[in-house]
C-alpha cells in the first residue's frame, strides 16, 4: 500500500536520494549505517556484514532485500551479495527499511527487517551522465547513464566499474591481505504508460565480480590465493494497472541467475583423497582429521592397534606414490537460478477500507558438484491478504496474514496486526504484534559436500579422487520463528522541526545455529532467544537544506554471547550514528558521519568516521560540473 509515515504498520526507516548524495558513498552497505539497530561491518573487501539486530550478520539469513520489489535474497546459500549487485549507488533513490517481522507481506525470511531499494525513475535521471572517482587503495570507479524519452515510453541504461584493493593488513594475524576485488555491470530499466494511467515497467541488469578471497591465504596447501569470480543477472517485469475506481492490478514476474566460480589450485599428497582415508573418516571422524593434521604421531598412538582402518592409512605412508605432493585442482563452483511470480489486487470496498490480496510463486534451482553432490531446487507458494480500515479521524487499524506451502519445510502462517493512534496531527503511537519464520535454506535442507580434485597432470588421472571430508544433511533443518511485540511512536513536530521515531520491542525466537562445513555439518535444535531493546531516530532540520541526524539501539539478548555462536557475536549492546548534512542551493553539499557499535564479540571492530564535501557547477544551460571529495577513517582495530 501506499502509506504515509504516519500510518504504515511498521517502523520504518527512509534514506532518500538527498542524503545519500550528501553522504559521498560507493557501495551500497555504507548508506544502511545510517538504519538504527543495522550492524554494518566487512570480512574483507568484497564481503560486506549487514544484519538488522546482528544474528548471522555475515550471511544475512534472516532479512530479506528487494530492488524494486524483487528479492535479491539467494536462496541456495541464504546469503546477499551486497558488493556484486548488478546496481550502482548512482541508480538508487531511496531505501526504506522496514524494521521488524514482516513475513505476513513479503513472506518467508522477513524475519527481522526487510530492507527495499527503489531505483531512480528514469523520467527525472539526466539525458546523460557520467562519473569518474580515484581514491586510496587504488579506488577507481566510473559510472556512465544515458536517457531516452519517446518512442512511447522512457528509458535508462547506466553500466558501471568499481575497484579496489580492499584491506592492507589483517589485525589480528598482522600479516598482509590481499583482498583486490573488480566490479562491472550495467542497469537498464524501461517504463510505458498504459491505459487507464497504468505503468508497465522492463528492467534488466547484469554484474562481474572478480575478487581476492583473502580469508583463506593462510592456508599452506594453496599454490595460489583462491580468485571468486561472481556472475549476477536477471530480467524483470511489473505491470500496475488500474482496472475501475475500485480495483487496481499488480502483476510481477522475474528470473534471478548467479553463478560463481571459485578454483583452488592446491599442492597436496594423493593420501589425503585415497579411499582409505576416506574409509577412516567415514568411521571416526575426529581419528581421520587427527592423521590428516600428524600422520606420524598418529599413526604411533594406541588408536594404531585397535582401529583397523587406521593401519590401512597408516601402512600407505611407506608408498611414495601416496605421500608424494602432487597438484590438484578442485573448486567452490555453484550455479544458482529463480523465478519468481506475483499477482495482487487492490480493493477499495469503501472509502475508509482497503484491501490487498495476492499470490506468489517461485522456483529455486541450484547447482553445484561439492556442496550439493549435484543439483537441488525448492518450491515455495504463498497466498496473503491485508487490510487497512480507518476506524476514526484518530484510529487505524492494518491487518495482515500470509499462508506458505515450502516444499522444504512444509507449510507456514504468518500473521501481523497493528493498531495506530494519531494522539495529535502529525504523531502516532502504534502497537503491533508480528510473528514471522525464516524456512531452511537449499543448502541446510540439501547439503551433501565434497570436494574432488582431479590432478593437473592427467597422465596421473588414477591420482584423482574426492578429499576424505564430507558432510550429508540429515533433514534435521528447521524453520526458525519470530514472535514480536512492539509499541512505536512517531512525530514530526512541524514547528521546531524535528521528527522523532522511537521503538520499544520484546522478541522471542526460535533459532538454530547452523555450522557447514566440509567435514561438519551441525544444525542445532531450537534455541531459544529473548532479544529486548529500543531504537530511537531523530532528525533535526535547521534549515530546507540542512539536517541533523541522530540514531541509536539498544539490544539486550538472554543468553551469554559464547564466543562462535553466529546468533549473537554480532550483536552489539549499543550502537549508532550521527550525521550532519548539508547541500544548499548554490550547489555546495557536505556531511560528517560517525559509527559505532559497543560489544561485539570476536573482537571486531567496525565504528567509522566519514567525512564529504561536493560543489555542483553550472557549466551551461543543459551541463553541470559535481566534484566531491570523500575520506573515511576506521578505528584503528577495524581493519578486518
Amino acid at each position: 500500500l501506499t502509506q504515509s509515515v504516519l500510518d504504515t504498520p511498521a517502523s520504518i526507516t527512509v534514506i532518500d536520494r538527498a542524503m545519500i548524495r550528501a553522504l559521498g558513498t560507493r557501495e551500497l552497505p555504507d548508506i544502511l549505517r545510517l538504519v538504527p539497530g543495522m550492524v554494518v561491518g566487512r570480512e574483507s573487501g568484497s564481503e560486506a556484514f549487514v544484519g538488522y539486530h546482528g544474528t548471522s550478520a555475515d550471511g544475512a539469513r534472516r532479512m530479506q532485500v528487494l530492488v524494486d520489489g524483487r528479492s535479491i535474497y539467494e536462496a541456495a546459500l541464504a546469503r546477499v551479495d551486497w558488493i556484486g549487485l548488478p546496481l550502482d549507488v548512482e541508480d538508487i533513490e531511496r531505501i526504506e527499511v522496514v524494521r521488524g517481522p514482516n513475513s505476513a507481506t513479503y513472506g518467508a525470511n522477513s524475519f527481522f527487517a526487510v530492507v527495499n531499494i527503489i531505483t531512480r525513475n528514469v523520467q527525472e535521471v539526466p539525458n546523460a551522465e557520467l562519473l569518474v572517482r580515484a581514491g586510496d587503495d587504488h579506488i577507481r570507479d566510473g559510472f556512465a547513464r544515458l536517457s531516452l524519452h519517446g518512442l512511447g515510453g522512457d528509458w535508462a541504461w547506466s553500466v558501471f566499474h568499481r575497484e579496489d584493493t580492499g584491506f592492507d593488513i589483517n589485525a589480528r594475524k598482522k600479516t598482509p591481505f590481499k583482498d583486490d576485488k573488480v566490479v562491472d555491470g550495467g542497469y537498464g530499466k524501461g517504463q510505458y504508460t498504459t491505459f487507464n494511467d497504468g505503468l508497465l515497467t522492463l528492467s534488466a541488469g547484469f554484474s562481474r565480480m572478480v575478487a581476492e578471497q583473502a580469508r583463506r591465504n593462510d592456508t599452506s596447501i594453496y599454490r595460489e590465493l583462491p580468485v571468486a569470480t561472481l556472475e549476477t543477472g536477471y530480467v524483470g517485469v511489473h505491470w500496475d494497472q488500474p482496472l475501475n475506481s475500485q480495483h487496481r492490478l499488480n502483476l510481477k514476474a522475474n528470473i534471478n541467475t548467479l553463478n560463481r566460480d571459485e578454483p583452488w589450485y592446491v599442492r597436496i599428497p594423493y593420501l589425503v583423497v585415497s579411499p582409505e582415508l576416506t574409509a577412516l573418516f567415514a568411521q571416526d571422524k575426529s581419528l581421520a582429521n587427527r592423521f590428516a593434521d600428524d600422520p606420524v604421531m598418529t599413526c604411533a598412538s594406541p588408536d594404531f592397534v585397535t582401529n583397523a582402518r587406521l593401519r590401512a592409512v597408516c601402512l600407505r605412508l611407506a608408498d611414495r606414490n601416496y605421500t608424494d605432493l602432487r597438484n590438484y585442482t578442485t573448486n567452490q563452483d555453484y550455479r544458482e537460478q529463480r523465478v519468481e511470480f506475483e499477482v495482487s489486487d487492490l480493493w477499495l470496498p469503501l472509502p475508509s477500507l482497503r484491501v490487498v490480496l495476492g499470490a506468489n510463486l517461485s522456483q529455486s534451482q541450484a547447482s553445484s558438484v561439492n556442496f550439493l553432490n549435484g543439483d537441488a531446487e525448492n518450491r515455495v507458494s504463498s497466498g496473503f491478504g491485508h487490510a487497512e480500515w480507518r476506524l476514526s479521524d484518530q484510529w487505524l487499524l492494518n491487518v495482515g496474514a500470509a499462508a506458505e506451502r515450502d516444499d522444504q519445510s512444509g507449510e507456514n502462517f504468518s500473521p501481523r496486526v497493528a493498531l495506530s493512534w494519531q494522539l495529535k496531527p502529525n504523531q502516532v503511537l502504534r502497537a503491533i504484534h508480528s510473528r514471522a519464520v525464516r524456512t531452511p535454506d537449499i543448502a541446510e535442507s540439501q547439503f551433501d559436500a565434497r570436494y574432488y580434485a582431479t590432478t593437473d597432470d592427467r597422465s596421473q588421472s588414477a591420482y584423482d579422487g574426492a578429499f576424505f571430508q564430507s558432510a550429508v544433511a540429515d533433514g534435521s533443518a528447521k524453520t526458525e520463528r519470530i514472535r514480536s511485540n512492539e509499541i512505536s511512536y512517531f512525530a514530526q513536530y512541524q514547528s521546531l522541526p524535528v521528527s522523532l521515531d522511537v521503538r520499544l520491542f520484546r522478541d522471542e525466537l526460535d533459532l538454530t545455529r547452523n555450522q557447514l562445513e566440509i567435514d561438519n555439518l551441525i544444525i542445532s535444535d531450537y534455541e531459544y532467544y529473548l532479544m529486548r531493546g529500543a531504537e530511537v531516530s531523530t532528525e533535526w532540520r535547521p534549515s530546507s537544506f540542512q539536517r541533523v541526524q541522530l540514531n541509536y539501539a539498544y539490544l539486550r539478548v538472554n543468553r551469554p554471547s559464547d564466543r562462535g555462536n553466529e546468533n549473537t557475536d554480532f550483536v552489539p549492546t549499543h550502537s549508532g550514528s550521527a550525521i550532519w548534512a548539508w547541500y544548499d542551493p548554490n550547489g555546495w553539499r557536505g556531511s560528517l558521519a560517525y559509527g559505532f557499535y559497543n560489544n561485539l564479540n570476536r573482537d571486531l571492530y567496525f565504528d567509522r568516521l566519514d567525512a564529504h564535501v561536493g560543489h555542483v557547477l553550472r557549466v551551461s544551460e543543459k551541463q553541470t560540473l559535481d566534484l566531491g571529495l570523500t575520506a573515511q577513517v576506521r578505528d584503528r582495530k577495524s581493519v578486518v
